[in-house]
C-alpha cells in the first residue's frame, strides 16, 4: 500500500482534479469539468456515489459506483476505477474498490457491471481475478470527417427522397409543436434493438426530454430525423452530440422495424457527415456493438475506423430473484 494513502467521498471542489486523473489514464478522450457535471445529472430514483483517492494530498485516483436509467435495476450497479498512470500497482485501485463495496452493501445488491479497453490488459487481468466475467464486446470506430469523398455516395440521400421520406434535422422540425414527442416516439422503438449488457428498462418522457433537450451537448442542427411524408411520422434517427474536443459524437442510428432496408440509416449518416464538415469537426466517433453486423457494416463502408475494443464485465453477488409471476408458477 503506497504511504499517505487517502479514500475519502467525493466533494463538488474535486471536479477538474478528477478530470485530469481520467484524462491521463484515457488520453485520446477529453475529459472536462463541464462533461463530469453533466454526466452527475440522474433521475431521481439513481443511487449513486464517487471516491477519490489522494497521496500527499494530490488526488491521483477515482472510484464511482451508479445505476442506469436505461437499465435500470434497484439492485444492480455499475462501478469503475481509474487511476492516473503513474500511481498504479501501488493497492490505489483495491482501497477505491473496497470503499465502493462497502458503499453499496446496504443496497443489497445483486450484480456490478464495469468495463475497459484491450489495450488496458492490467484492468481486465484484475477484473477476472475479481471475480467479474465478460458480458459485451463493442468498438469505437471514428471517421476522418475532412477526408471523407460524398462523390462515392452521390445519389444515395437524392434517392430516400425521392421514395416519400423527408429528411430534416431537429433545429428544422422545431415548428412542429409535437417534435418533442414524435422523436421519444421514435426513440423508444428504435433503443429495442440496440444490444445491451443488462435488460432494457422504461424511460419516462420527463426524463428523455432533460436527457436530450437540456443537454448542453444537445446539437438539434446534428440530430437528423427522416419523416414519412405520407402520415408525417418520425420513421428514422441519427444524431450527432458535441464534445468538449474537436470531435463530435453519434448518439443513436435506428429505424423503425416497418421502415428497414430503405437506405434511411445511411442517408441520414451522410447527411450527419455533410453536417460535421460544416461543423469543422475533425472527426465523427461512434460506439457498436461487436455482433450488431448491420450497423458495423454501414460504419466500415463509410470508412470509420475500429478502435480497441471495449468489454463489459458483470460481477454476480447473488442470483436475481425470481419475479412474482415466476414464482406462482414454480
Amino acid at each position: 500500500m503506497v504511504p499517505n494513502l487517502n479514500i475519502r467521498p467525493f466533494e463538488e471542489r474535486d471536479y477538474p482534479a478528477i478530470a485530469e486523473v481520467l484524462a491521463a489514464a484515457w488520453p485520446d478522450e477529453v475529459h472536462t469539468e463541464a462533461g463530469l457535471r453533466e454526466h452527475d445529472k440522474h433521475a431521481p430514483e439513481i443511487r449513486w456515489g464517487r471516491f477519490v483517492a489522494e497521496v500527499d494530498q494530490q488526488i491521483v485516483g477515482v472510484g464511482e459506483y451508479t445505476q442506469f436509467e436505461g437499465m435500470y435495476h434497484p439492485q444492480k450497479f455499475a462501478a469503475w476505477i481509474t487511476v492516473k498512470p503513474a500511481f498504479r500497482s501501488q493497492g490505489i485501485g483495491k482501497a477505491l474498490y473496497r470503499r465502493i463495496m462497502e458503499a453499496i452493501e446496504p443496497y443489497d445488491p445483486i450484480s456490478i457491471l464495469s468495463s475497459t479497453r484491450e489495450d488496458q490488459p492490467d484492468a481486465s487481468l484484475w477484473l477476472q481475478k475479481l471475480g467479474f466475467v465478460e458480458k459485451m464486446k463493442y468498438w469505437e470506430s471514428r471517421l476522418d470527417v475532412k477526408r471523407f469523398d460524398f462523390r462515392l455516395w452521390a445519389g444515395k440521400i437524392e434517392a430516400v427522397e425521392a421514395a416519400g421520406f423527408e429528411l430534416r434535422s431537429m433545429k428544422e422540425l422545431e415548428s412542429d409543436p409535437d417534435y418533442k414527442q414524435k422523436l421519444y416516439d421514435l426513440w423508444l422503438e428504435a433503443r429495442l434493438d440496440v444490444p445491451r449488457p443488462e435488460a432494457i428498462s422504461g424511460v419516462s418522457f420527463e426524463d428523455y426530454c432533460k436527457w436530450v433537450f437540456e443537454s448542453r451537448y444537445y446539437l438539434p442542427e446534428g440530430h437528423f430525423v427522416a419523416v414519412d411524408q405520407h402520415t408525417g411520422q418520425y420513421v428514422a434517427l441519427s444524431t450527432l452530440w458535441k464534445t468538449d474536443g474537436d470531435y463530435l459524437h453519434t448518439g443513436l442510428t435506428g429505424t423503425r422495424r416497418a421502415y428497414r432496408r430503405k437506405g434511411l440509416a445511411l442517408a441520414l449518416k451522410l447527411l450527419g457527415i455533410r453536417f460535421a464538415q460544416a461543423y469543422g469537426a475533425r472527426e465523427i466517433r461512434t460506439g457498436n456493438e461487436s455482433n450488431n453486423h448491420a450497423m458495423l457494416s454501414i460504419n466500415e463502408a463509410l470508412g470509420f475506423v475500429k478502435q480497441p475494443i471495449w468489454a463489459d464485465y458483470v460481477l454476480t453477488l447473488k442470483e436475481e430473484a425470481l419475479s412474482a409471476k415466476e414464482g406462482a408458477l414454480a
